[in-house]
């Protein structure tokens, strides 16, 4: 194929088309010499793009001198500042990730002046953290650097029923609790081979969201729930006072009993948390019945996921350990979390050099305590 008869769309289809055809997804239907082949192509439109470029560029340059000679007036354009959340910076960083930067945009690049992810690209990761970790959306999460103590509300004394008129007033003995989170690393390694160069920048910039966020964030997910310290699994658990253990498999009588252990003040914001497997498998609660027969479990007929019971909405997770089929009854909001850092790229070509890939490494910082031990019960199981 003859580049200089094709003009620039042309040239942009055919390097969409050959993209698609060796991104990750499609290309294992090829063999090496048409994967080669295809990437010689990419290169020679890529040159040819830039080559185009360049002589656009200089064209110009010739114009606006011309221009100045015979005294016409030049429109300088100022130079736009290369902000972290200008689509501009965001394509560069991309890019950087690739290794694909040409002379002129590693220039542009390091005058930026930074290497964080650019906003656009952080906030795609943060929506797909919360989309495949149920637990960011629930929680009272925040994004503060470094570490954090937060205050939440703890023992509240009602006000004196009868105050004599003109009498003295005490204050009452309110008390106050504090989470203090620090922060720990949640990172996820991956490789992929050089043909990482031939995607295209958003093909790309999908490719890291899917892969990075979605492993950093479920283990995030799975530390809120289970973390031996600070998850909701390790507080202290007393049965008849905030934990109801099921000895004959779960009854419409002992989910009834979970619900009498929370205390009222929480249930406008109360919810069930419970995993797949123990809502909907052999003996599960998604089968149980009241004395009339009715299901006590509603699905969500619109999204497919979770439901309420008994009035209640319920929580899938699949990190609530199936070990004792436990059944969470609380107000989630409790537990306080702070993303201290957003997840952040590295990558390295030097680790891959015998397998000609490409090393990424992605690390978020995060930490996460529930405020207080009464907000949160649960109901857990003995029997298979």
């Amino acid at each position: 194929m003859n580049l200089t008869e094709l003009n620039g769309e042309e040239l942009q289809a055919r390097l969409d088309q050959l993209t698609a055809e060796v991104s990750p997804e499609t290309r294992d239907g090829l063999s090496e010499d048409e994967l080669e082949s295809r990437a010689d192509e990419i290169e020679a439109i890529k040159a040819e793009i830039e080559s185009r470029k360049q002589a656009a560029a200089e064209e110009e340059r010739k114009a606006a001198e011309v221009a100045q000679m015979t005294g016409k007036p030049i429109i300088e354009q100022e130079a736009k500042k290369m902000e972290i959340n200008s689509k501009e910076y965001r394509d560069l960083w991309l890019k950087a990730r690739q290794g694909t930067l040409n002379e002129e945009e590693a220039r542009a690049y390091s005058a930026a002046g930074t290497n964080a992810v650019p906003t656009m690209v952080s906030d795609k990761f943060f929506e797909k953290m919360k989309k495949l970790a149920p637990m960011l959306s629930e929680i009272t999460l925040l994004r503060v650097a470094g570490n954090l103590k937060f205050v939440a509300e703890g023992v509240r004394n009602t006000a004196d029923a009868k105050h004599t008129e003109n009498s003295a007033l005490s204050a009452a003995e309110d008390t106050t609790v504090s989470v203090t989170l620090g922060g720990y690393e949640f990172m996820k390694v991956l490789q992929i081979s050089r043909t990482a160069k031939l995607m295209a920048i958003d093909a790309f910039e999908n490719w890291l969201i899917e892969m990075l966020a979605g492993d950093i964030a479920r283990s995030i997910d799975d530390y809120i729930i289970n973390d031996a310290s600070n998850g909701i699994a390790a507080l202290t658990y007393t049965t008849g006072t905030n934990q109801i253990v099921n000895t004959q498999g779960y009854t419409y009588k002992n989910v009834c009993d979970l619900i009498s252990l929370l205390p009222a003040a929480y249930d406008a914001e109360a919810k069930f948390l419970t995993n797949k497997k123990t809502l909907w498998g052999a003996g599960g609660i998604a089968q149980i019945v009241d004395s009339a027969g009715n299901p006590i479990f509603v699905p969500d007929t619109v999204t497919g996921i979770g439901g309420r019971l008994l009035g209640y909405p319920l929580v899938v997770d699949d990190y609530v350990t199936n070990a004792n089929k436990a059944l969470y009854l609380g107000k989630l909001t409790d537990v306080v979390g702070n993303l201290s850092e957003d997840i952040h790229v590295d990558r390295d070509e030097s680790a891959g050099f015998t397998s000609n890939s490409i090393m990424y490494r992605g690390i978020a910082v995060f930490d996460s305590k529930p405020a207080k031990g009464d907000a949160i019960v649960r109901l857990v199981s003995t029997t298979a």
